[in-house]
């Protein structure tokens, strides 16, 4: 089953987040007199005995008793909980199972940085794109979780002053990845319109609105392209 969150409240001004290695022992013999006729025979030769010296004992060297250190073992990592804990979620839209609001720039800023998450990669790549070219964002989250997502956005230039609409300038689909239940997830909606003048200024007059974001149950589609921005 299929619920959509249509047409939710997004009227919040883009902003561009810049999330900016062996010797041998040898030993002489004595040697031995002869004797002669003569009872009182003196030795030819006088018995000598040399001394050998003997190497010196090496000592074995003396092992050191290796000392294994104990680990520390470290606290289980706690989850970045950029939008409260509670459940349903502070701040939302709520249409049947489906939760929705428009995330704030702190908001945003807080789930990039969650290191831990490879959920948080696409979003902070997708940051990145937003320097570039206008965006929206929206959160999301289901109480029985999803497939995938699916967000309609129109884009449009605005008044500043006034805040009234001067141009329709195209219309976006964009597609995300599953998330379990009750875990929220922020969307990045990037458009290909570029949002700096010549001089390199960010023109903050272009918004994204009309949001119908969809939850879906049934096999995800190819994600490689997540944005599918239509101009007028």
């Amino acid at each position: 089953m299929e619920q959509r969150l249509k047409k939710l409240i997004a009227t919040s001004l883009i902003s561009v987040l810049t999330l900016s290695t062996t010797s041998a022992l040898a030993a002489t013999s004595t040697p031995t007199p002869k004797p002669t006729a003569k009872t009182s025979a003196k030795p030819t030769a006088e018995a000598s005995t040399k001394a050998t010296k003997k190497p010196a004992a090496k000592k074995k060297p003396v092992k050191k008793k290796v000392v294994k250190k104990k680990k520390k073992k470290l606290p289980p990592l706690q989850p970045v909980l950029c939008f409260g804990k509670n459940w349903p979620p502070s701040g939302f839209t709520q249409n049947g199972e489906v939760f929705a609001k428009i995330p704030t720039a702190t908001q945003l800023q807080c789930e990039s940085s969650d290191n831990y998450s490879p959920s948080k990669v696409t979003l902070r790549a997708d940051l990145q794109k937003c320097d570039e070219f206008a965006c929206g964002a929206v959160a999301v989250a289901s109480e029985t979780g999803c497939t995938w997502w699916e967000v309609k956005s129109t884009f449009e230039q605005i008044d500043l002053k006034t805040g009234k609409i001067e141009a329709t300038l195209g219309t976006l689909r964009t597609v995300s990845q599953r998330t379990k239940p009750k875990a929220i997830q922020s969307i990045m909606l990037i458009s290909e319109i570029k949002h700096r003048d010549a001089e390199g200024k960010v023109l903050n007059n272009i918004k994204a609105s009309g949001l119908e974001v969809s939850c879906h149950h049934d096999a995800a589609p190819d994600l490689t392209i997540r944005n599918f921005f239509k101009s007028n």
